[in-house]
């Protein structure tokens, strides 16, 4: 979760909306900040969970290996955030769902790789998309 690294540049008058499924993530999550009233947890899918939200100013996404989707990847742009970085363990689903980005207003401003797991096939990439 990123959430912990994001507290503090949200400020005491931002907020950070966390979206998780997995209920052992969302455990750890609600003791981590039982006491930050700027975070908000979800448990759900992101899916269904962005329906509810009509504006974000960035979005984190880090997807399963199958990516964001086309569908999830809609809501989430609709919601027009200026920034939305995309933390992927496949860069093919990266590249299908940069597509959508970028034919729905977004650029890709900047992408890293990053080798996590030396010795392996598997990088990481982050991405980041700004609305053009």
């Amino acid at each position: 979760m990123f959430t912990g690294a994001l507290v503090e540049l949200v400020g005491k008058t931002g907020r950070i909306t966390l979206i998780e499924s997995d209920s052992g993530a969302v455990t750890d999550a609600r003791r981590n900040f039982a006491t930050d009233a700027t975070v908000e947890i979800v448990e759900g899918s992101v899916e269904k969970s962005i329906k509810k939200y009509v504006r974000a100013d960035v979005v984190i996404v880090d997807p399963p290996r199958s990516g964001v989707g086309g569908s999830t990847l809609q809501s989430i742009l609709a919601l027009e955030p200026r920034t939305v970085v995309y933390v992927s363990c496949d860069p093919a689903t990266l590249a299908r769902d940069s597509r959508i980005a970028i034919d729905r207003g977004y650029r890709l401003d900047q992408i890293r790789a990053l080798d996590l797991f030396p010795m392996t096939h598997h990088i990481e990439c982050v991405a980041r998309f700004i609305r053009a």
